[in-house]
């Protein structure tokens, strides 16, 4: 049964659990509940919840999710990356229940943050933890992780959404492409919808995603749904559908499929 790499929710009980201020919170029923019954609508058996950016470093209702409904999520955490606390914060978590933490940093100076002094700390007791790295970012500041992977080559990275490289940029591409060198480092073939120019079923998406398979091998590729982002562009059920059979369809074999629609993950998020 497929495993969903990549998943946000949020409560209903902005009093146990409130929103950063300034969220600006969609309405539509995030919860966990909500996210179980899509699930067994569409016959996920298992989903990695990524904090929502809604509650900013606060991740208790990540952790209530994970301790309410053990063995259905994998959580993956978020922490301030420009506090010197980040560390301990991550450990914090970690003990708490989460397996991960995610970095986003801006393209603009906003993110310069990424190759600044506190990260050496947070990455490596990222690696001390044995937990992944996942960083949702551009594709311009993947030169600005390479350092700090070089650093900690012992450490799983995990880049979301294919680094939204555009589909006719070939230098994008190959800037992506070119992460396959180190072996530790997975890709998210997610967000097919937002950088495709085609209709459903995205083939000129698919298409990337048939050079990144080349370039990193399926074993080191994840679908992922990123339910609720963006409800409008596409459902959650033409998300499943569309790595479950539309892309597999034209570019994979069946050993490639398996290993994009739960291999990859069960070995980026074992628990």
């Amino acid at each position: 049964m497929p495993i969903d790499s990549h998943v946000h929710v949020w409560g209903n009980d902005s009093r146990s659990f409130p929103f950063a201020p300034g969220a600006s919170v969609p309405e539509i029923d995030a919860s966990a509940e909500a996210l179980l019954s899509k699930m067994s609508d569409n016959g996920i058996q298992r989903t990695v919840l990524i904090q929502v950016i809604h509650y900013k470093w606060d991740n208790r209702y990540l952790v209530d999710v994970l301790r309410r409904y053990p063995g259905r999520f994998a959580g993956v955490c978020r922490v301030d990356p420009e506090a010197p606390s980040a560390p301990d914060d991550l450990s914090r978590w970690t003990e708490a229940g989460c397996h991960g933490v995610r970095l986003s940093p801006a393209e603009d100076a906003r993110g310069d943050w990424i190759g600044g002094p506190l990260m050496e700390p947070l990455w490596r007791r990222c690696a001390s933890l044995k937990v992944p790295m996942t960083l949702l970012l551009p594709v311009s500041r993947l030169g600005s992780v390479v350092p700090l992977i070089d650093r900690h080559p012992e450490l799983t990275v995990v880049i979301d959404h294919m680094a939204d490289c555009p589909v006719d940029d070939p230098g994008s591409l190959a800037a992506l492409m070119a992460m396959a060198r180190y072996p530790r480092v997975f890709v998210k073939i997610s967000h097919m919808w937002s950088l495709s120019h085609r209709p459903y079923p995205y083939p000129d998406a698919g298409a990337m995603v048939a050079k990144i398979r080349d370039a990193f091998g399926a074993d080191r590729l994840m679908w992922g749904t990123d339910w609720p982002i963006k409800p409008e562009l596409v459902s959650y059920a033409d998300r499943v559908r569309l790595y479950r059979d539309s892309v597999n369809t034209p570019f994979l074999n069946a050993d490639e499929r398996q290993w994009i629609l739960s291999g990859t993950v069960k070995r980026v998020w074992p628990v």
